[in-house]
């Protein structure tokens, strides 16, 4: 058996941008007269559940308010201002392009998992570009192809089955434990790809492998040992 198909589970594990997103949202809020401010606690805290399609939605809960302006209207000209500040030159976090070109190489397809909307994703690759030495994706999944967001799994099974290959031939590079855990849900192996947003709970991932730099190396270890795990 070969691995067939990798899916990168989230924007944040080909180029860390969730300071960026962060970012996004505070100007949203400030265009919108809102005087709210999430510092990076509030943020990653409030990514980290996943799930929910309006970040705003849950935060208000938290304060006990109701949000002041539609949250739609507010995800919209965050979406916006997100997509505007990916611009330039964005780095590849480390190892992803080598990956990128062993799989493209080897004829491994690749998709792309994401909770934002296709402005912010199309930006985020054309800003990543050079880094990718032009090599895309075959498949992508984004927030408005689903009816449910991570951890829950449908927009994992929608890419397996656009890649087209079977779930035993899938690894999944998952940045945060809400793609972990989709992944998981859908039957797929995962590699824990951590970034800014789990940097501080690794422990979220509990016992998956975990890379720091991505490798070739490292992605057919992961495949290879879930298959082992699964076959005891």
């Amino acid at each position: 058996m070969t691995l067939e198909g990798i899916i990168f589970g989230g924007m944040g594990s080909i180029s860390e941008c969730a300071e960026m997103d962060r970012v996004a949202w505070n100007a949203a809020f400030r265009t919108h007269g809102l005087d709210w401010d999430w510092s990076w606690s509030t943020y990653s805290g409030l990514m980290r559940a996943g799930g929910d399609r309006q970040l705003v939605s849950s935060y208000a809960a938290q304060l006990g308010e109701l949000c002041p302006v539609q949250p739609e209207i507010l995800d919209d000209t965050h979406q916006k201002r997100f997509a505007s500040m990916l611009t330039g030159s964005l780095p590849l976090r480390p190892g992803v392009g080598r990956t990128m070109g062993w799989l493209a190489r080897a004829g491994v397809s690749m998709g792309l998992v994401s909770r934002s909307g296709l402005a912010p994703v199309r930006a985020l690759l054309t800003a990543t570009a050079r880094a990718r030495a032009g090599i895309g994706f075959d498949v992508a999944v984004l927030r408005d192809d689903v009816t449910r967001l991570a951890p829950d799994p449908e927009a994992m099974t929608l890419a397996t089955q656009a890649l087209g290959v079977g779930r035993s031939r899938v690894l999944v590079v998952a940045d945060t434990p809400a793609s972990a855990q989709a992944a998981q849900d859908a039957g797929l192996a995962v590699l824990a790809f951590p970034g800014a947003l789990a940097a501080d709970t690794p422990e979220d991932f509990g016992t998956l492998p975990v890379a720091r730099v991505l490798s070739p190396e490292v992605l057919t270890a992961a495949w290879r040992g879930a298959l082992d795990t699964a076959a005891e």
